[in-house]
């Protein structure tokens, strides 16, 4: 594909690539060298060794024994990440590095940057990657040096899998710390009573027994989401109202510190509206859209809830003004992606995906404009959710 200049056609990085015949002699040279041969036994991770336009020429044996690749011709002349498989990889008109996807890619970054300021550069990729019928979120911490070889520049980049760190981290951020601040707010209603002051027993009584439920709720929560990242999670499917859905959401959000100075509607529904689902899982999904949502506006503005069916499909959509960046759009469901500050966060909109699409069997799905706002959304399947696939 080209733009009529004879150039290739691509929406970030150069899409063009080498000769097959040239990729084969600088293969060879490489493989050759005594040089390649130590930095492969000193590397840790996955290994690769890219010419100018992005194409292994050689990688180390831990990344072909981990993706079940026999020999180094299966990768050779390819670009990262469609030897990793991203999703992404193929979505622009040259391959991996070409796609409006891969303007954020920091793997694909690192290259750009080493190659152009002559020195090493390094960043984090967050990718999702297929693995069999199934797709996976994945966390690398990608390096790039430039190399000369002879009279041949090339990059040594190496990824290495930082994925259970980010799952530490978002534990520590979004686990320990909102359980924090649920049993802060259990001491001081516990002194409360305790000094029996002029607010009354039974309304103390009441803030205690939310607390106490909003703390074993974020326990459950944490523990089903570790479930279905190993793919141990068991669906309990049964039939359960809209209306009942709606009264779980509106009592979650009743301490919510970030419900205050803003407003939660919940479109009207019919009392007969019912669905067959997981309505603790689907319940965990809107309240990550609901909080998303709030975190979203400012003070005065309000999140409107609403249901309705499509073609026989029962589907939740949850609205808020604004709309959300173009290159935040193409990352919010990537696993730790955020767009605040901080480690350890971006999980909410990753989970809404794992629990929706993969544990409930719907499509979760999103659209912003700034017209129209931005629009969270859950199609459900009208006979319930598919079997689970179990541990990959």
């Amino acid at each position: 594909m080209n733009d009529g200049s004879g150039a290739a056609v691509t929406y970030f990085a150069p899409a063009e690539r080498a000769h097959e015949t040239k990729v084969t002699e600088l293969r060879l040279f490489v493989e050759n060298s005594p040089l390649f041969r130590a930095i492969e036994q000193a590397v840790d991770g996955y290994l690769m060794i890219l010419n100018r336009e992005r194409q292994v020429l050689a990688a180390n044996h831990q990344l072909l024994r981990d993706l079940g690749l026999e020999t180094t011709e299966c990768v050779v002349g390819r670009r990262p990440g469609e030897i990793l498989d991203c999703v992404h990889a193929m979505e622009g008109p040259g391959g991996c590095g070409t796609s409006p996807f891969c303007a954020t890619c920091g793997a694909v970054l690192s290259i750009l940057t080493s190659q152009k300021e002559g020195q090493p550069a390094q960043g984090e990729c967050l990718a999702t990657v297929r693995r069999g019928e199934h797709t996976e979120a994945t966390e690398f911490r990608v390096r790039s040096t430039p190399v000369r070889l002879g009279a041949h520049e090339l990059t040594v980049l190496v990824f290495n899998d930082i994925s259970g760190e980010k799952r530490r981290e978002a534990l520590e951020r979004t686990f320990f710390h909102d359980i924090l601040n649920t049993i802060t707010g259990l001491m001081g209603w516990s002194h409360l009573l305790e000094k029996m002051g002029k607010t009354e027993p039974k309304e103390m009584a009441e803030r205690i027994v939310a607390l106490s439920n909003r703390l074993n709720r974020e326990v459950q929560d944490q523990r089903r989401l570790s479930q279905a990242e190993r793919g141990s999670l068991q669906v309990t499917v049964e039939k359960t109202s809209v209306q009942g859905i709606y009264e779980t959401l509106q009592s979650i959000f009743s301490g919510y510190d970030v419900a205050k100075s803003k407003t939660i509607e919940f479109d009207p529904v019919a009392a007969e509206e019912d669905l067959l689902t997981d309505a603790s899982l689907l319940a965990r999904v809107l309240t990550n859209m609901i909080k998303n949502a709030l975190e979203a506006i400012p003070d005065g503005e309000t999140v409107r809830v609403r249901f309705e069916r499509q073609g026989g499909d029962p589907v939740f959509l949850v609205h808020n003004p604004g709309a959300v960046p173009p290159e935040v759009a193409m990352r919010i469901f990537q696993r730790s992606f955020s767009t605040k500050e901080g480690k350890g966060r971006g999980i909410g909109t990753y989970s809404m995906k794992l629990f929706g699409e993969k544990f409930l069997g719907g499509k979760v799905s999103f659209q912003t404009s700034e017209k129209g706002g931005t629009i969270f959304s859950i199609r459900l399947p009208a006979a319930g959710p598919p079997e689970v696939p179990g541990p990959q």
